[in-house]
């Protein structure tokens, strides 16, 4: 049971409270209009709208805010990640952890099942964005399989965006400290009373379930337009921690709660951790939000289009010129524009009355100056030329640009950390849900060491009372860095360093595709020729001489019957002690 007494009702006001609270706070400290300026921003939405004076001015974007913030991401992700598992009380002289070994391996497999990659890649362009990544997992009890062993629910994962999730305590960086957590979603009313039914509430109060234009909150221009404005209804979830009564343990309970009535009530699920991960972009002191880098780079986005709009309504001014007349001088309505067009001017004897304005010439400085804006801003944020892969001068290989990376990539190691620290944190809740929700046998397909597939049972609960470390192993996946690898092994080969099955084993596997049946084979052959080296070293010099001289299917037969001879030995071997033995 949980620590609580209050009735559905008063958790369902509780909780709205607690949502208008949090939005009211988003609205003063500025979120609810500068996350979706953001958000326009990296979309290439930068122009204000036409008014009747700028409707003819042009609006070129050249978005630097999404190049820059691309190239920052794919930086992060760079590299391959892997979450090792090992036990506390191993013993380190021991090499085998089978425990941690399959929490390793089924991290690897949840990893593929969730496309953790596609996640991250989702969770990071938010957070370079509006400065805060939160990911999300959720226990789908709907989720069934196995026919050997059956089982039911799986664990799911999502990417939520900072303006529908709301902190108890947002000067609290430390997720697993907050006092709750609210997770605000429009959903369908149709979706959401067949959940309240299927929860317990009777037709009468499914029935009080209504259609909301709640959408102002959502902050984002297309979030505020739904298809239909009469089919959804705003969702809110809770999560809190607090302690069983009977128990007097420490777990995260949560409900949910739609038009003002509760749809879940409070459920223990027995986990220890809230299971939500957040990543600040750049951190701000008293703040579990971050900063992006949109925020500093709207300024000279800005300063950019206008330059370059400027730019190209004085090249549209001079190559096409305004028409200048006095009144009387000409008919305006038969001046048509049209190429050699004639026009009547009806002025005094010795005077103009039509003629083209001339506009002022530009000057190269404005090009200059965005040249030089792009440039340093670029620098400035850690993606300039190095960074996005390109040589500065001449061709350089694949080392050299590794190298340049590695240096145009110092300003981001910290952002790298912080996402590292949130993997790790991604693993603790994984490890939660397996020894608390995975309680029944499941067969699992895992890949060992080596990428070869093995099946295996999982059983979370047999692993509650065991204690593990967990680490995050970085390692190099891009183009580059296999190039990389690739280039110093040929290096050793050539000065033979090493040899050629050394080469085999240590290749990149995309390299190599079939490594391991190569290598079965060279060791197949070897031992072929182990009993031919075996056979002709045995040889009196004048018997090797003779042999040298044969023909090579000559060679072969007599070495096959020499192993032949020699296995027909082998199976006589164990007779000879009976044969003894009965005074044979």
């Amino acid at each position: 049971m949980e620590e609580t007494a209050v009735t559905s009702d008063n958790l369902a006001g509780q909780v709205e409270r607690e949502y208008k609270e949090g939005t009211n706070y988003f609205r003063r400290v500025g979120y609810l209009k500068k996350w979706p300026e953001y958000e326009r921003f990296k979309a290439s939405d930068q122009w204000p709208a036409a008014t009747q004076r700028t409707r003819n001015l042009p609006r070129p974007v050249f978005n630097i805010i999404e190049m820059i913030e691309d190239h920052k991401v794919a930086n992060v992700m760079s590299e391959q990640i892997n979450m090792i598992y090992s036990t506390q009380e191993r013993d380190p002289q021991q090499d085998e952890d089978d425990m941690g070994e399959l929490f390793s391996h089924y991290s690897a497999a949840t990893w593929e099942r969730l496309k953790q990659d596609a996640m991250n890649e989702e969770g990071l362009q938010i957070a370079a964005n509006s400065g805060t990544g939160i990911w999300h997992y959720y226990w789908d009890n709907d989720m069934k399989g196995g026919r050997k062993a059956p089982w039911i629910g799986e664990m799911e994962g999502e990417i939520l965006d900072p303006i529908n999730v709301f902190f108890g305590n947002p000067q609290q960086r430390d997720v697993q400290k907050q006092p709750y957590i609210i997770i605000s979603s429009r959903e369908d009313v149709k979706n959401v009373k067949q959940y309240a039914r299927a929860n317990g509430m009777s037709k009468e109060m499914v029935g009080q379930i209504k259609p909301d234009k709640d959408t102002q909150e959502e902050g984002y221009d297309l979030a505020k337009v739904e298809v239909n404005d009469h089919g959804k209804v705003t969702v809110l979830t809770k999560y809190w921690k607090g302690k069983d009564k009977e128990t007097g343990t420490k777990s995260v309970y949560f409900c949910k709660v739609a038009s003002g009535l509760t749809i879940k009530k409070a459920t223990n699920m027995l986990l220890s951790l809230y299971p939500l991960g957040v990543m600040q972009w750049k951190r701000r002191k008293k703040s579990i939000h971050g900063i992006g880098d949109t925020e500093g780079l709207i300024p000279n986005q800005k300063a950019i289009n206008l330059m370059i709009a400027m730019e190209l309504m004085s090249a549209q001014n001079t190559g096409f010129p305004k028409l200048r007349y006095k009144s009387g001088a000409i008919d305006p309505s038969k001046v048509t524009n049209a190429i050699g067009e004639m026009i009547e001017d009806h002025s005094p004897p010795g005077t103009v009355g039509v003629d083209f304005m001339n506009p002022g010439a530009t000057t190269g400085q404005a090009m200059r100056l965005v040249e030089a804006i792009v440039s340093y801003t670029r620098q400035m944020s850690g993606a300039d030329e190095a960074a996005t892969g390109k040589a500065p001068g001449a061709d350089l290989n694949a080392t050299a640009i590794m190298l340049l990376q590695k240096a145009a990539a110092i300003p981001i190691e910290s952002i790298k950390r912080r996402f590292y620290s949130l993997i790790e944190d991604i693993g603790r809740i994984w490890e939660d849900f397996w020894k608390i929700k995975y309680n029944l046998p499941r067969q699992i397909i895992l890949k060992d060491n080596d990428g070869e597939e093995y099946a295996a049972a999982f059983n979370g609960s047999d692993y509650q009372d065991v204690e593990f470390d967990l680490k995050i192993d970085v390692g190099p996946s891009s183009t580059y860095s296999e190039s990389l690898v690739l280039s110093s092994l040929n290096e050793a080969r050539a000065r033979n360093d090493i040899t050629f099955e050394q080469y085999l084993r240590y290749a990149p596997k995309t390299v190599v595709p079939y490594r391991d049946r190569l290598l079965k084979e060279i060791e197949e052959d070897k031992g072929i020729i182990g009993v031919i080296e075996q056979f002709v070293a045995g040889m009196q010099p004048e018997e090797q001489a003779q042999f040298s001289s044969m023909p090579p299917d000559q060679q072969l037969q007599l070495i096959q019957q020499v192993m032949m001879q020699s296995q027909q030995q082998q199976i006589m071997q164990p007779q000879a002690p009976m044969q003894q033995a009965a005074g044979i």
